[in-house]
């Protein structure tokens, strides 16, 4: 099941939230090599971790993290448009039905399975929930062929450049029903990957302050 959480209940969910960071820290500072953003060692953390972020994290019964991935407002100041703002052709989208999506994570052992695949629905589902009309990202090229083998309806928003020895894209991720239809077909996930009391929780959530 994917929970979703935000300013409104991060108590509730503060140890989930916890451990969420830890495994980030595992994928994008010791996997990754992220350094700059290691916070004492145990989590990975940066600017855009504030009061207005959403966190979708994938866990099974017992609160064991399998992965999740972070939204953030993009009518604020975001990745995209305060670190990499170069990657788009003209100005960075930025409005109310529009977040942005980053540190997408998931754990070695769980990739490729049944709470990585609620994620890539997720992703839909959320979206069509709250009214979106899409996501911004920052992601490797690699990944534009696999995403959309998914079902993934994406649009560059600028050419690729080189970046710390890697090609990375901005990309808008479209939501629609469709394609939360190929999404569903391609992982065989048909029922809503989050609890009845979670969307109630998450219905018309969305922080826009800092």
């Amino acid at each position: 099941m994917i929970n979703v959480v935000h300013e409104n209940n991060r108590r509730q969910y503060s140890e989930l939230l916890d451990r969420q960071f830890r495994l980030r820290h595992e994928i994008f500072v010791k996997e990754r090599g992220w350094a700059e953003f290691e916070t004492d060692g145990i989590y990975e953390k940066d600017a855009y971790d504030n009061s207005s972020a959403i966190y979708l994290i994938a866990a099974d019964e017992l609160g064991n993290v399998a992965g999740g991935f972070r939204l953030y407002p993009t009518v604020l100041p975001h990745m995209l448009s305060e670190q990499f703002p170069n990657l788009t052709d003209g100005p960075v989208p930025r409005r109310a039905d529009l977040f942005e999506l980053t540190r997408f994570a998931v754990r070695k052992t769980e990739r490729r399975s049944e709470r990585y695949w609620e994620l890539l629905v997720a992703i839909q589902e959320y979206g069509l929930n709250e009214g979106l009309a899409g996501y911004t990202s920052v992601i490797h090229t690699s990944r534009i062929p696999i995403l959309q083998g998914f079902g993934f309806d994406i649009a560059p928003l600028g050419v690729p450049q080189k970046h710390e020895n890697e090609t990375i894209v901005a990309v808008l991720f479209h939501v629609s029903d469709e394609c939360l239809s190929r999404v569903r077909d391609t992982v065989n996930v048909h029922r809503s990957v989050f609890g009845s009391a979670t969307k109630e929780r998450y219905r018309g959530v969305r922080t826009i302050h800092a």
